[in-house]
């Protein structure tokens, strides 16, 4: 009872109105606010998506950046180390240094990213060989026999002089900052940041110095590249609209710019280059963002870890990111990347617009719907309130009158019942099949991640955990150099003819055998089983994870192996007296290679360059029983383990070389 009065004295208050605004405004109340609402929440998660979109972007291209700048840096040192590398084995004499061209021009056609590759002595020779925009090579040669001038030659098709381009007087390749950079630091560097000379070009440069057995410097190896091809690759980056990068060292001086804007002035036609800073950068976003960072941090130094910002420039929003990139060899670098809200919000304002004009076309149309809906319902009503008059004067009694009304409450529910009946009917057979439907799903996802984990047991049993991840991810060639690794090669004496008196069934067994016993020891030292050819067994430490102790490792399980060869008796497999243990014989070097994943359907994992060679040569020139090891391994082994000095032993395809047999591991090891 206090409800209906409550009730009743508020319908008393309402002033009565037309039936005409009760139906039309009411609605058109709730699609403006509707509207708006939504155009409002747009308008907010479109904002709130901006800046996720922004940072993703950031993210993203920041990652694509570091990695292209990052194989693009790394390059030069690897020439450098080739380089170095060929000189210590003499395969190249530093005493003809003219007779180097033709050895540089195919380093340029092997290393297209390279603009400059040359060699400096100790002496003041010189030669090097550069790359045109075009692709054409030119030779930069100094020796006696150019009188001390630098000579510059072009060069044709198959790296042979074609035409003396000009001589330069005063030109001494060890007062350069390349070389007098790599000479300091004894060790691989990067030079400033500075002009070729008798050119405008900014280039840095990695070096390299080149040192004999005694330690006396013989010269330096050095590989440049161009500023500018850092700036035209920022250039094809796509930034938004109008965003920007640029690359700028610690004390803010420009490296390379999305712009391609100069990043150096020239004061006069024979004066050095002036590097540019990027606050001096007559772009404005490149010069307003560098102004900022120097604000917010107090000094470029202080910037440590990749940081997202965004600041106001003429108004607007800029969304600003900045990373390090650095290296150990002298590369300390920023990366900037900056894009303007303004590139994003272009579609937010206008679905705003669009937005708000659909709210007035939707207010106009329901006004017109709506006094059409209030003539077509006023009319039914007008006449159902005539009924219900007529029946209340013909009415006898209130229960008539009850009833009638009760009728009509009841009609009215009883259609609503059977519309709910049906819908809950319809829910229950929804609610069923999709029971059915999530019961077949998981079924079926069960089913795929069981074959996807199959798969990928099957893919670790062809090719390295890391190496099967790295190619889940990306399907393109996996190939990468590494620069220490220890390679053993083990072959089993006289199996071939031993082959020839065993069943093949047992041949088989025997093999699968041994080469189980040395797949246990390769996992217990952590090593990389490569492959095996016939009774040869061929294993890796150092990749394709980096290993510190891989020689020793590879030490550790090749002692390991010749101990379990004693297992093996020729009187427990052919049956006869005269029991033999069988013998092998293991080969180890130390150095560089390059591994990959080569195959489309079949994969193989694989190593390549002159250590593996080296590597196989210390087996098949070794002595059965007997663990034989270069000078390379048997440096990093000297300390911890006795080693027997073979002596020089002719190697095929490398002369005569210093090799040792390891005996065993020392007792305080």
């Amino acid at each position: 009872m206090p409800s209906k009065l409550i009730f009743r004295q508020f319908a008393n208050g309402i002033p009565k109105l037309p039936l005409r605004f009760v139906l039309v405004v009411p609605f058109l109340i709730q699609i403006f606010a509707a509207v708006g609402l939504t155009g409002w929440l747009s308008f907010r998660n479109g904002s709130s998506a901006v800046n996720d979109l922004a940072t993703q972007l950031q993210v993203e291209l920041n990652h694509r950046i570091q990695q292209e700048l990052n194989t693009y840096l790394e390059m030069p040192h690897l020439i450098n180390k080739i380089n170095v590398d060929a000189i210590r084995q003499d395969l190249i004499n530093l005493d003809q240094v003219d007779r180097l061209e033709g050895y540089l021009w195919n380093q340029m056609q092997q290393f297209p990213t390279a603009s400059y590759v040359g060699i400096g002595t100790s002496q003041g020779e010189y030669v090097g060989a550069n790359r045109y925009d075009d692709g054409s090579i030119e030779f930069d040669v100094l020796t006696e026999n150019t009188d001390q001038k630098l000579q510059k030659w072009l060069a044709d098709s198959q790296g042979n002089r074609t035409e003396l381009v000009s001589e330069q007087d005063n030109y001494d390749p060890r007062n350069r900052p390349w070389y007098q950079s790599a000479t300091y630091s004894r060790k691989q560097v990067w030079s400033e940041i500075y002009a070729y000379f008798g050119s405008k070009a900014l280039v840095v440069s990695a070096n390299q110095p080149i040192y004999d057995q005694q330690g006396n410097l013989l010269g330096v190896a050095s590989t440049d590249l161009t500023l500018e091809r850092i700036s035209e690759f920022l250039s094809r980056l796509k930034i938004g609209k109008t965003g920007q990068t640029f690359v700028m060292e610690r004390n803010g001086v420009l490296v390379a710019t999305s712009t391609l804007e100069e990043t150096f002035t020239v004061i006069s036609k024979n004066s050095e280059p002036q590097r540019l800073k990027a606050v001096d950068s007559r772009n404005l976003l490149t010069h307003a963002t560098a102004e900022y960072l120097i604000e917010h941090f107090g000094s470029l130094e202080n910037i440590q870890t990749q940081t997202q910002l965004t600041f106001q420039l003429n108004g607007r929003r800029e969304f600003l990111q900045v990373t390090p990139l650095s290296d150990s060899r002298g590369i300390d670098w920023l990366i900037v990347m900056v894009v303007p809200e303004s590139d994003f919000m272009q579609q937010i304002n206008a679905n705003t617009r669009l937005t708000i004009l659909l709210c007035i076309v939707a207010l106009i149309l329901a006004t017109g719907f709506g006094i059409l809906t209030t003539r077509w319902i006023a009319k039914p009503i007008l006449r159902l309130s005539e009924a219900s008059q007529a029946i209340a004067r013909g009415a006898k009694s209130a229960k008539a009158s009850s009833e009638l009304h009760q009728k009509v409450t009841i009609e009215s529910i009883e259609e609503l019942g059977i519309l709910a009946s049906s819908f809950n009917t319809m829910t229950q057979q929804l609610q069923e099949s999709f029971i059915t439907l999530e019961q077949r799903v998981e079924e079926r996802t069960a089913e795929l991640r069981q074959e996807k984990e199959r798969s990928e047991q099957l893919l670790l049993n062809i090719l390295p955990k890391a190496i099967a991840e790295k190619l889940k991810k990306d399907q393109k060639a996996i190939a990468s150099a590494i620069e220490e690794v220890t390679i053993l090669f083990a072959d089993i004496v006289g199996f071939t003819p031993l082959s020839a008196r065993i069943p093949p069934i047992e041949l088989v067994s025997l093999l699968n055998e041994v080469f189980s016993i040395f797949d246990r020891l390769a996992e217990k030292y952590k090593l990389e089983k490569i492959k095996t050819i016939g009774d040869a067994y061929m294993v890796v430490g150092g990749l394709p994870l980096p290993q510190a102790n891989h020689a020793e490792a590879i030490a550790d399980m090749a002692l390991e192996m010749q101990a379990e060869m004693s297992r093996f008796q020729t009187t427990s497999i052919l049956g006869i007296d005269g029991l033999e243990n069988f013998q092998i014989r293991i080969g180890i070097n130390t150095g560089s290679v390059v591994a990959g994943v080569i195959g489309i359907k079949k994969f193989i994992y694989d190593l390549w360059g002159d250590a593996v060679n080296i590597a196989s040569r210390m087996e098949s020139s070794g002595s059965p029983g007997r663990i034989q090891v270069t000078e390379a391994t048997y440096e990093r082994l000297k300390d911890e383990y006795y080693l027997e000095k073979r002596g020089l032993v002719e190697i095929k395809g490398k002369g005569k070389m210093n090799t040792y047999w390891l005996l065993k591991k020392q007792d305080n090891f």
